[in-house]
């Protein structure tokens, strides 16, 4: 049973949180890292490049990384993470050609996968250990909004940085590294991997968690197998790697359709008045922040109306419906890119509250690990069919297409095998009266 100490402890630890999602995600370079490695001349197909070799380095990377999370403790994976950011800023600070730069981001996407599990699972773990585990929505919700607030207020910095000088948003970004190390290295281990914890971070039942209880390289391949490819997983894993496998290569086309909105509507203006093309970058990409930090903050709420069933059914309906739209009313443009980034913050701690809730404490950033990897996956084949017709058509074409494509596919796979079955707890929302923090 929790005791008052638990729970005042527990608290501390979720501002903590908070605090590590407000300096974890800076978004300096966001709006300007294209043309920053256009300026040393690369073009974009080296640009594209980058970003398979990215992709590659995710899919490799997960699972192990995933199990170094369960092996070394959470916490200090996010510690390996924030040593290997700080390495790649630097790396791209100091690059002039296409190796380097695809170098320092490949171990940019590297560092990513240390994170991508062991995060939520730490934050489960602690929920769990020193409050109650059903809060994970809300908190990671919160987490999220306060983490995009503050991206969103970097990412107009970042942009005056650039008009200044464009090295300017990478110093930033590699001081704001160092700071979030500072932040993670005063984030406490879970008890099952406290060495030197007190009797306060014990396990409820007074014992400490032994070393034969983490999981072995030998135990996790299984574990990861049995998670995904059996009830309750399988389906939901399917349906959400469906959707976020036809609508995150939408992002692609972000700057290429608003930069031409822009210049049609409002270039001559904001020549007249003398705002860089990066300043307006900036603002822009911060305002589509902005609504997703709202969204994230009350995934909560959706989760408790609606029920994850009915959330997972018509939030990504809905995204998709809007991103058909603008191919028949291309002024529609820039709504369907605000719904398309708050969908995706309203979702991520609804199905992270469902997954965590599903795996064990031992194996779990592994499992996380593989789920994400499965979702880079579904990528693939998706951003390469989006791009080529995005050549043959256009941009707007292609977002179009990724959306009818889901609304074909996903809604039939919901019919078909539903990720949350009828009758189920979660088909309904979380309890009433969750306390904030």
């Amino acid at each position: 049973m929790l005791t008052s100490n638990d729970a005042g402890r527990g608290r501390r630890i979720v501002l903590k949180y908070y605090l590590y999602r407000a300096v974890g995600g800076p978004g300096f370079i966001a709006p300007i890292y294209v043309l920053y490695l256009l300026s040393h001349d690369l073009s974009y197909a080296a640009i594209g490049a980058i970003g398979s070799i990215q992709g590659a380095v995710v899919i490799a990377s997960e699972i192990p990384t995933g199990y170094v999370g369960d092996r070394i403790g959470r916490r200090d994976s996010l510690l390996v993470a924030q040593v290997l950011f700080t390495c790649s800023t630097l790396g791209m600070l100091l690059s002039s050609g296409f190796p380097a730069f695809a170098a320092s981001f490949a171990l940019l996407s590297f560092a990513m996968t240390f994170v991508s599990g062991s995060a939520d699972a730490w934050l489960y773990d602690v929920l769990e250990e020193y409050l109650d585990e059903d809060r994970y929505t809300h908190v990671r919700g919160r987490g999220g909004a306060v983490g995009q607030w503050v991206t969103a207020a970097t990412m107009i910095a970042g942009g005056l940085l650039y008009v200044v000088d464009p090295v300017y948003p990478f110093v930033a970004l590699l001081a704001s590294r160092v700071v979030t190390f500072g932040v993670v290295r005063s984030l406490p281990k879970t008890p099952r991997y406290a060495d030197d914890r007190s009797a306060d971070d014990r396990t409820p039942d007074g014992d400490a968690t032994s070393e034969d209880d983490r999981l072995t390289v030998l135990d996790s391949l299984p574990v990861v197998r049995r998670k995904l490819t059996e009830p309750p997983l399988r389906s939901f894993v399917a349906y959400m790697a469906l959707f976020f496998g036809l609508t995150l290569p939408a992002g692609v086309y972000v700057q290429p359709i608003t930069v031409d909105a822009l210049r049609s509507s409002l270039g001559s203006v904001l020549a007249s008045v003398g705002v860089p093309e990066a300043a307006s970058l900036g603002v822009l990409y911060a305002s589509f922040t902005a609504v997703s930090a709202i969204a994230s903050d009350r995934a909560s709420d959706v989760e408790s109306a609606l029920g994850v069933r009915t959330a997972l059914l018509a939030v990504p309906a809905l995204t998709a419906a809007v991103m058909v739209l603008p191919a028949l009313v291309p002024v529609l443009a820039f709504p369907m890119f605000f719904v398309h980034r708050a969908s995706r913050s309203v979702l991520r701690p609804i199905t992270g509250q469902y997954l965590n809730d599903r795996v064990e404490s031992v194996g779990r950033a592994t499992v996380l690990s593989s789920v994400s990897m499965v979702y880079s996956l579904a990528r693939i084949p998706t951003t390469v069919a989006s791009g080529v017709v995005a050549d043959w058509y256009s941009p707007l074409a292609a977002v179009a297409a990724l959306g009818g494509t889901f609304l074909v596919a996903g809604l039939g796979l919901f019919a078909w095998r539903p990720p949350v079955e009828k009758g189920t707890a979660d088909e309904v929302g979380a309890p009433d009266g969750a306390p904030s923090d």
